[in-house]
């Protein structure tokens, strides 16, 4: 049984980490793709241009997942490219003509012809005012299939391809958060990460000194529950730790095989890990004992007791383990870093029918992790703060648990990481961006990030490393996105863990 009071004494003790909270780029913004595929171009009567646009999106219509907003529908002839001017326009220009993007996937020619014969230019004889005698060519021509990321570079298609739209919004919204989203939640972040990752270290040393794991630890935060206490306190202050529903550390070492003593039974005390420089698979478990996917199983399997079913889990926990999950399972506990204070968070609380303040529950009465029935969905806006960045099953573990964001000092990069999507960089500050402010600044942050990076970031691997970056916290391919951020320490090298010992966390 744990000693509340011990704890207690634990988290009095944290002494949270110095330093700031970066964004981790998305793999995206790292490594930009140029896609470009072929289209065709037809002349139309410039009268008929709605039609045009309404027969072809009846008989054609375009793939939803693969939006070409960026790229306009009709040209003049005085928006040509140069390169295009001699294919596309016969003769003089004509001001009772337009030029019509059909886009991929293109359909058959001969078919397309035939829609589009209605709509093709007035002849230039009477004798050829037939419709049946009338004729559309169609060219062909190379086109972007994602949009431009910078103002010079739709000035650059729109010169040698087909006239492009800039949107700032619309290539962040593919390939990165919205910074109105980004900026949000990193500011819910920052005041209190060093106190979480502080204390994610306290957990890893439980867990390398209990002998079940590597020194590697996870701690699950309920931000709402955090700008509650934030809200009722006016400062959340030395109740930081009452926004914790869960901590979690590494056991590796405690898988039994075939009913035979796990490798923490056979080497008591600090256990196999101590002192170790490699990675041995043999011993070293599956990631399910990684700490980042203990830490949403047991938030699963508290909710699974709250439903009246019984517990799953059949490890040992740790009394920080222990401690949390009393917090989060039953009702009537202490504060938690000062006995004499009173906390003000009442077990979990309820969202208002609007949305607005969530009203405090009878902490006698209701734990304070959200229940299924009251909305609970796995990890679903919980954010989690990690020791290390997480191998890549357990990254993907932390997407199909639908975590809000994920937060790892710089330190605990490793080379078996599936988060970073890029080497370590200077950062550059994120501006707090208004509507006004993004369209100017979005190209040149972009533009300056480039530039320190020089050429390693062009690249999926790291040219003098070989290092994979994967970037698996925002992947556009993925059906779930999570915030990623990087702490980087006060007064630290940038010596990470990419450089020591290549095993998965």
């Amino acid at each position: 049984m744990y000693d509340a009071t011990d704890v207690q004494d634990i988290l009095r003790d944290v002494e949270p980490l110095s330093g700031r909270v970066i964004p981790v780029r998305t793999v995206q913004e790292a490594r930009p793709r140029e896609e470009f595929a072929d289209a065709y171009v037809a002349e139309v009567s410039v009268k008929s241009a709605s039609k045009v646009i309404k027969a072809l999106d009846n008989a054609f219509p375009r793939d939803p997942s693969r939006p070409l907003n960026h790229l306009r529908r009709f040209a003049k002839h005085t928006q040509i490219p140069d390169g295009l001017q001699s294919t596309l326009i016969k003769g003089e220009p004509s001001t009772q003509t337009i030029f019509t993007l059909i886009t991929p996937p293109l359909p058959e020619v001969e078919e397309l012809q035939k829609l589009l014969a209605p709509f093709a230019p007035p002849p230039e004889t009477p004798s050829e005012s037939s419709q049946d005698t009338r004729n559309i060519e169609l060219q062909t021509i190379c086109i972007p299939l994602e949009p431009p990321l910078t103002v010079g570079q739709a000035e650059n298609w729109s010169k040698t391809m087909w006239p492009v739209v800039f949107n700032p919004a619309t290539p962040r919204a593919t390939i990165a958060p919205p910074p109105q989203t980004l900026n949000r939640v990193l500011d819910s972040i920052k005041p209190k990460a060093g106190h979480y990752l502080a204390l994610a270290r306290k957990v890893a040393d439980e867990a390398e000194n209990s002998g079940l794991g590597r020194r590697v630890g996870a701690v699950v935060v309920d931000p709402e529950l955090e700008a509650y206490i934030s809200a009722t306190n006016g400062d959340i202050g030395i109740h930081w730790a009452d926004a914790i529903v869960t901590v979690a550390g590494d056991v590796r070492y405690a898988r039994r095989e075939a009913g035979a003593m796990s490798e923490s039974e056979r080497q008591l005390g600090e256990g196999p890990n101590s002192n170790v420089q490699t990675y041995n698979s043999d011993v070293e478990g599956g990631p399910e004992l990684h700490a980042l996917m203990r830490a949403a199983d047991l938030v699963a399997d508290a909710r699974r007791k709250q439903d009246g079913n019984e517990s799953n889990r059949q490890l040992p926990l740790n009394k920080l383990e222990k401690f949390f999950l009393s917090q989060s399972e039953i009702s009537g506990t202490e504060p938690l870093v000062d006995p004499d204070d009173s906390s003000p968070v009442p077990g979990k609380y309820q969202k208002t029918d609007t949305g607005a303040i969530p009203k405090p529950i009878d902490r006698s009465r209701e734990p304070r992790l959200r229940s299924r029935a009251q909305g609970g969905y796995l990890c679903t806006d919980l954010d989690v703060y990690l020791t290390h960045e997480p191998c890549l099953c357990c990254s993907m573990g932390l997407l199909l648990s639908r975590f809000r964001a994920v937060i790892f000092p710089r330190q605990g990069r490793m080379i078996t990481g599936g988060l970073a999507s890029e080497p370590i960089i200077a950062p550059i500050p994120v501006p707090d961006f208004t509507n006004e402010e993004h369209e100017a600044s979005e190209a040149t942050r972009d533009q300056d990030q480039h530039k320190l990076e020089g050429e390693a970031s062009t690249e999926h691997a790291d040219p003098q490393t070989g290092r994979l970056y994967y970037g698996l916290h925002w992947r556009k391919e993925l059906n779930w996105r999570a915030l990623g951020f990087e702490f980087v320490e006060e007064e630290v090298t940038e010596k990470s863990a990419e450089e020591g010992v290549a095993f998965h966390a």
